[in-house]
């Protein structure tokens, strides 16, 4: 049999038990039908060879069964079916989850993203305007502070002088923008990685400064609220945001 002769006979099959369920009074969905097909052919116990092809006899007592499983009162067996079909559909696995949590980040914070990387500073308050910018983007990527904290922009812009001292920032306006935007994502990771580390290093919880340490906390309260917080006002005759510590 072709896969599509065999794919055929299996909505055929879904669909006939579909159409018995409303005679004996129950609507189901087709996915959970195909399911309970699934589930009922897999079944070592049930004794069907998924190598060959049923017989109008397994198909007969494959029907009956599903359609057993599916009228029963009160079961447990399936109501653990669409659990799991619920399951099946609406998980999400880990590595798209944080690739979710990152798409949403780059959309929330595409307005300062751009404005970092698209800005041809050229005096020194223009390079003093853009390196608060990025610790800007850094608080707010990594969700570790308030750009209005006080406490959080200090500890910030120590740790990314040590990474990207503002004399070497002439260094990060040569790249390209997809190259800035790259650098950006990093050294919000190794200035992140610096303050934790010396945040651990305390050894007292009471001194851990770092007020949220998870970005999911920062999606749960809302970036709008997040982002009105930094308090954003134009460097006057520059026409960049400067963060205005609170």
């Amino acid at each position: 049999m072709s896969r599509f002769e065999a794919e055929n006979e299996v909505k055929s099959i879904i669909s006939e038990i579909l159409e018995e369920c409303l005679k004996r009074g129950h609507s189901f969905s087709e996915t959970l039908v195909a399911f309970m097909v699934k589930s009922v052919v897999l079944n070592p116990t049930n004794c069907f060879n998924v190598d060959r092809r049923l017989t109008q006899h397994d198909i007969q007592r494959l029907k009956q069964l599903c359609l057993d499983k599916l009228t029963e009162d009160c079961s447990p067996s399936l109501d653990t079916i669409k659990m799991q079909l619920y399951f099946d559909m609406n998980y999400t696995s880990r590595c798209e989850f944080l690739a979710e949590i990152h798409r949403l980040l780059d959309s929330k914070l595409s307005g300062l993203s751009r404005g970092i990387t698209d800005i041809r500073a050229k005096s020194r308050e223009d390079f003093h305007a853009l390196y608060h910018q990025i610790i800007t983007y850094i608080l707010l990527r990594s969700g570790t502070g308030s750009p209005t904290d006080l406490g959080s922009v200090l500890e910030t812009d120590a740790a990314l002088e040590s990474v990207l001292p503002l004399a070497e920032l002439g260094a990060f306006l040569v790249l390209v923008k997809k190259d800035k935007e790259q650098e950006l994502r990093e050294l919000t990771m190794i200035v992140t990685g610096i303050r934790l580390f010396i945040e651990a290093s305390k050894q007292d919880e009471e001194l851990l400064g770092i007020q949220t340490l998870s970005m999911l906390n920062i999606l749960k309260t809302g970036w709008q609220g997040s982002l009105h917080d930094c308090q954003l006002s134009y460097f006057v005759g520059s026409g960049h945001f400067l963060p205005t510590a609170g």
